[in-house]
């Protein structure tokens, strides 16, 4: 099949076999192996389309605009970035209301919601181990807050990934599984496996790339994205893009439900 000219970086097991898909390590015929750190391996003005989703959290800050700046390299003029990462601004106004709701009247529901929203500001940044309190939190026997937490995540995870939990989605009557995206794996593994004892494993997972290790709200990522050279930037859904043919594909939505309901979503086009 002959690939059209829209490139999905970082896409680990979301990704369409008519596009170019390139990851870290490769899960399919359909995904070519790259080290991202080290740039996007195609020539200038190439793609009509970028897209990343939950990647860019993953990059170091220093080295974000960088990376944005390849990914502009590679579009055509024209060309539509669309990026999607989760939404800083999302997560501390549901914190702010729980925090408020449990102040003036707490009870194990709204502690729970509470919990979580807890987990998604802060987990995924200070962890030390895979999966992290956050895992721990969704392998309870009973999560009396299930439907939340479903709220909140979304369609996070197609069928045969590892690392997964099962959850009962009361909306569509199926179960779903989800996962911590790995994003950029096994850097400097010479160095980190040389390291004694329990640094040298605390320092091998913090280095694995399942860390966020900056978030973004709609200021600080369309500043981003204009200081890398975008100048057309636009907020939208994970139903609506500018991008050809965009739902076929499935990227942000599967059988109905969204992938990363809370999350930014963001495109802009190289002029």
């Amino acid at each position: 099949m002959n690939k059209i000219n829209y490139l999905n970086v970082g896409c680990g097991k979301k990704y369409h076999p008519d596009w170019i898909n390139l990851d870290l390590k490769s899960n399919s015929p359909d995904v070519v192996a790259v080290n991202l750190l080290k740039g996007i391996p195609f020539p200038d003005n190439y793609f009509q389309v970028v897209y990343h989703s939950q990647v860019l959290e993953h990059i170091p800050k220093e080295k974000a605009n960088e990376f944005v700046k390849e990914c502009y390299r590679v579009l055509r003029p024209n060309g539509i970035m669309r990026v999607v990462v989760p939404d800083l601004e999302n997560i501390i106004d549901e914190y702010k209301r729980l925090l408020k709701e449990n102040i003036e009247n707490t009870n194990k529901r709204s502690e729970a919601d509470y919990d979580w929203i807890m987990l998604e500001l802060y987990d995924q940044v200070v962890r030390n181990y895979s999966g992290g309190q956050m895992g721990e939190y969704l392998r309870q026997p009973e999560i009396i807050n299930d439907d939340y937490v479903i709220e909140r995540i979304g369609y996070v995870g197609l069928k045969n990934r590892n690392d997964y939990v099962v959850f009962k989605n009361s909306d569509k009557k199926t179960k779903i599984r989800t996962t911590i995206k790995r994003v950029i794996k096994k850097v400097l593994s010479g160095i980190r496996d040389s390291i004694p004892g329990e640094a040298a494993k605390v320092g091998k997972f913090r280095l694995s790339g399942e860390n966020h290790l900056w978030m973004y709200d709609r200021f600080s990522l369309i500043r981003l994205l204009k200081q890398s050279g975008f100048q057309i930037v636009s907020i939208k859904n994970p139903f609506d893009s500018d991008i050809p043919d965009w739902p076929k594909y499935e990227l942000d939505v599967k059988e109905g439900i969204i992938f990363d309901p809370k999350s930014l979503f963001v495109e802009a086009k190289k002029e």
